[in-house]
C-alpha cells in the first residue's frame, strides 16, 4: 500500500518544530549567520556561552550577530532585526510596544533596555537626534548592567557619540576602555586605530601618527589585524600630511590603493579621502577634487567618509568657482548625514 504525504498532514510537524526553536536560546554568528540553539549558561562582556545539543558551547562576544532568548516578546524580536538592519526609527515603534515591567527574565529586560539606548545613540549619529541624551541613556544602562555582552559594542559606540559631537578627547578615552579591556588582540588593533583618529581629529597629530604606527608594527596578520593596518596606514598618511610631509602621505595611499581590492568601499572611501587632504595641504586642489570625488561617486557606502568628502567638496567646489556644485553638496550632507561632525562644520 502507498502512503501519501500531503502538505497539510506535513505543517503541524512543521510548525512544532518551529515552536521548538522559538522556545530556545540561540546565538547567531557574524560569519555564517546560522543560529546556534540551546540554553545559555552564562554572559559576559567577553563571551556568551550555551549548551547546545548536549555539548557546551563558548562564544566570543565580538563574533556575535545577535542573540535571541526563549520567551523573549515578539516585539524585541522584531526590534532587534530592525536596528540591525539599519531601521532604527521602526526598532523604536516595536520596542514602544513593550511593557518591561511584566518581563520576568533580567537577560531580556536587559536587552530590551539596550536596542531602546542603542536606537537612540544610531539616530543621533545618523538623523542628527541629541547626542548627549544618547550618551546619558547608553551611560545609564551600563551604570546598571556592567556585565552585558553588548558592553564592548557599546563603548565603542559611546566613543563614536563622543567624536560625532566633536568631543575627540572624550571619545579616545572610551576607545582607550576597549583596548584595556579587550581580550582580543585584533580588537585592541581596532580600539588603537579608534583612538589615534580621535588624536588625529582633535590636531594631535604626532600622537595619533605613533598610534597608527603601533598598529603597522603589529606581528599579528589574521584577516582583521590586516584590515586594521590598512586604515593605520590611512590615517598615519593624513598626519604626514598635516606635519608637512603631504608627498610621503600621497606615496602612502597611491600604494594602498594599488595593492588593494576596490569592493573595500570603506577603505578605498578613507583612502580617497587622505589622498585629497593629501593634496589639498601642497595647494593642488583639482586633484583634491577628483579624489574626494571618488568617495562620493564610487566609494559612498561607509557615511563618515562620505560625509567627509561631502564637506570638503562643498568647499573645494566654491574654490573653483562652482557655487552650485556646492551648493547641492552642502544640502546632500545636511540632509543625509546631519547627525556627522561634519555636518556641524563651518
Amino acid at each position: 500500500m502507498r502512503c501519501f504525504v500531503t502538505s497539510a498532514m506535513l505543517l503541524p510537524a512543521v510548525l512544532a518544530v518551529a515552536a521548538a526553536h522559538a522556545q530556545e536560546d540561540q546565538i547567531f554568528g557574524k560569519k555564517s549567520g546560522t543560529p546556534t540553539r540551546g540554553t545559555i549558561t552564562a554572559i559576559s562582556p567577553a563571551e556568551v556561552k550555551i549548551q547546545s545539543r548536549g555539548a557546551p558551547l563558548t562564544f566570543d562576544v565580538k563574533d556575535i550577530l545577535k542573540v535571541t532568548f526563549d520567551g523573549e516578546p515578539s516585539e524585541l524580536r522584531t526590534a532587534r532585526d530592525r536596528a540591525l538592519a539599519g531601521q532604527y526609527e521602526d526598532a523604536v515603534e516595536e520596542l514602544k510596544k513593550i511593557n518591561a515591567a511584566e518581563i520576568g527574565n533580567s537577560v531580556i529586560k536587559q536587552d530590551v533596555g539596550y536596542y531602546a539606548a542603542y536606537c537612540t545613540a544610531r539616530l543621533a549619529l545618523t538623523a542628527g537626534g541629541d547626542k548627549t541624551a544618547a550618551i546619558g541613556l547608553l551611560m545609564d544602562f551600563f551604570r546598571q548592567n556592567p556585565k552585558s555582552f553588548h558592553f564592548f559594542e557599546g563603548v565603542e559606540l559611546l566613543g563614536d557619540l563622543n567624536f560625532a559631537a566633536a568631543k575627540y578627547e572624550d571619545a579616545a578615552n572610551f576607545y582607550a576602555v576597549m583596548l584595556r579591556d579587550a581580550p582580543w588582540p585584533d580588537y585592541r588593533m581596532k580600539a588603537t586605530v579608534l583612538q589615534a583618529r580621535a588624536k588625529s581629529a582633535e590636531g594631535k597629530y604626532p600622537e595619533a601618527q605613533s598610534l597608527f604606527e603601533q598598529v603597522l608594527s603589529s606581528g599579528l596578520n589574521t584577516p582583521e589585524a590586516v584590515e586594521q593596518k590598512m586604515h593605520a596606514t590611512v590615517g598615519k598618511a593624513v598626519c604626514l600630511s598635516a606635519t608637512g610631509k603631504a608627498d610621503e602621505g600621497i606615496a602612502m595611499i597611491e600604494d594602498l590603493i594599488a595593492k588593494n581590492d576596490p569592493t573595500d568601499a570603506t577603505l578605498f572611501g578613507r583612502a580617497y579621502n587622505a589622498m585629497g587632504a593629501c593634496y589639498e595641504k601642497v595647494g593642488k586642489t583639482q586633484d583634491a577634487l577628483f579624489a574626494y570625488l571618488h568617495t562620493d561617486v564610487l566609494f559612498f557606502s561607509d557615511a563618515e567618509a562620505h560625509a567627509e568628502a561631502l564637506y570638503h567638496l562643498s568647499k573645494l567646489w566654491t574654490a573653483v568657482n562652482r557655487s552650485d556644485r556646492a551648493t547641492h553638496d552642502r544640502a546632500l550632507l545636511q540632509s543625509r548625514y546631519a547627525g556627522s561632525r561634519w555636518a556641524g562644520m563651518p
